[in-house]
């Protein structure tokens, strides 16, 4: 029914293999898309220098913010749309993915028009030194310009994940990211055209991954194949979504907001400590991949099998996936540990080799705690592949939002160093992935073998 495809039908089959063909994919291409940030920081670098490497960084927690609450709203269509495949319910699955593709391209351009008014007081807002701003704000507002077209791939490519085609996302990001490299060196390299550069080349890129996938979506031999013809906003289904997924949009639109407080704090005390942080992020970045990588594969494992009534295979499947996140994070925190400046040199020019034994020494600070960042993430993203968004919502705000921010405002003021500031994050981590752990075993298996929402059936087990 599916023709040629690269779906992983997750319901059947033995979880760690399931879990792990589905999860790949994701991790490839989030490791794609990380490389538009990465490719731009390597060549800002070398012909930049650390003035451009901390003007990008600097505004980083501003751009993630719309981008997340958008993401998150499209999140609760993949769920539901998850759910749909699996109870095989073809005409509300067509319904629900062209009205999700049409609120994704209504709500980029929203995004891009109210970013585009607002870019140059958020850049003051975050506290961004004189000697950078103006980079940082042109590489706000070209950003801020390609809104549709990320949001259009970001929902896109998420219900070819819902389905269970984890592939084919990655395979377009190569080509995107190829041409991404490509305009980098043209824009930046050769042009001279700095940050601005790079972030035209990112836009570019998304917009050719965006038309990609739509192309794929229009492919699928099933019907609820993509058709322009078909593209509307059905109030059931935009309601729908809304509910499950504005408390998810909430959720991710609190963690850069609690950032964007930490950054400020962060820029204000130097170009080189917001760079040796800069070189952190680049160093890092595979913790965060990974982690919410396995996250999506778990939530979208978790919502199929609880569409099919295969509640006891769900559970099965989140332990698999936390022994799976754990495993990675230890071998890659260990890595960050041992060799971190060797690694940081990779993203910096050696006349500002002066920054890296600071980013080292943060480094080696924050690298034997990543492990308790990947409980939370990891029973967060199972809580909402079983519809239930809310209260991960409240948890989220009360044990990392308000623990940061009550960090920066109480704590750092008294004690004000860089490795204070830092502090904010593992602390959180800690009591997030806490009450997550709380959380899911004491009410969520009740929710999951209960919900009323999802097709009864006989258990799966291997």
């Amino acid at each position: 029914m599916q023709g040629k495809t690269h779906i992983v039908d997750l319901t059947n089959g033995p979880v760690w293999r399931q879990l792990m063909l589905f999860f790949l994919p994701i991790l490839a291409g989030s490791l794609l898309q990380q490389l538009y940030v990465t490719v731009d920081a390597v060549i800002i670098g070398q012909f930049a220098g650390k003035a451009g490497l901390a003007a990008i960084d600097s505004v980083n927690t501003l751009l993630r913010l719309p981008t997340n609450f958008f993401v998150g709203l499209s999140t609760g269509a993949t769920i539901i749309i998850s759910h749909l495949f699996g109870a095989k319910k073809e005409a509300a699955l067509s319904s629900s993915i062209h009205t999700a593709v049409t609120f994704a391209l209504l709500g980029g351009l929203i995004l891009s028009g109210v970013g585009l008014l607002t870019a140059s007081f958020w850049v003051h807002q975050l506290d961004v030194p004189q000697d950078i701003s103006g980079l940082a704000l042109a590489y706000v507002r070209i950003h801020f310009s390609g809104f549709a077209l990320s949001m259009l791939y970001n929902t896109s490519a998420g219900i070819l994940r819902a389905i269970g085609d984890s592939r084919t996302p990655f395979l377009i990001l190569i080509l995107s990211s190829t041409l991404n490299v490509v305009l980098d060196l043209l824009f930046v390299g050769k042009m001279g055209l700095s940050v601005a550069g790079a972030a035209l080349a990112t836009v570019i890129a998304q917009g050719f991954s965006a038309l990609l996938v739509l192309h794929a979506l229009s492919r699928l031999n099933a019907p609820y194949r993509f058709r322009l013809k078909k593209l509307r906003l059905e109030r059931s289904r935009v309601y729908s979504f809304m509910t499950i997924g504005l408390p998810i949009a909430l959720q991710s639109s609190l963690y850069p907001i609690a950032n964007m407080l930490i950054q400020s704090r962060i820029n204000s005390t130097g170009t080189d400590n917001i760079a040796a942080w800069a070189l952190c992020g680049k160093m890092d970045f595979l913790i965060w991949l990974v982690t919410d990588s396995l996250a999506a594969a778990i939530s979208t494992f978790v919502a199929q099998n609880e569409g099919a009534g295969f509640h006891q295979r769900a559970r099965h499947g989140t332990r698999t996936a936390l022994w799976m996140t754990l495993s990675f994070v230890a071998l890659q925190s260990i890595i960050l540990y041992l060799w971190n400046q060797p690694f940081a040199s990779l993203f910096i020019d050696a006349a500002d080799a002066d920054i890296l034994p600071l980013a080292g020494r943060m480094m080696r600070f924050l690298s034997p705690l990543y492990v308790f960042y990947v409980f939370g993430e990891i029973y967060s993203g199972a809580i909402r592949g079983s519809g239930e968004t809310f209260h991960p919502m409240l948890i989220t705000m009360l044990t990392t939002c308000a623990t940061r921010i009550l960090w920066i405002l109480v704590v750092v003021p008294r004690y004000d160093s860089i490795y204070v500031i830092l502090s904010s994050f593992p602390i959180s981590w800690v009591l997030t992935s806490v009450a997550f752990a709380v959380y899911y075993h004491r009410f969520s298996r009740k929710r999951l073998s209960a919900s009323p929402s999802f097709v009864e059936g006989s258990p799966r087990m291997d």
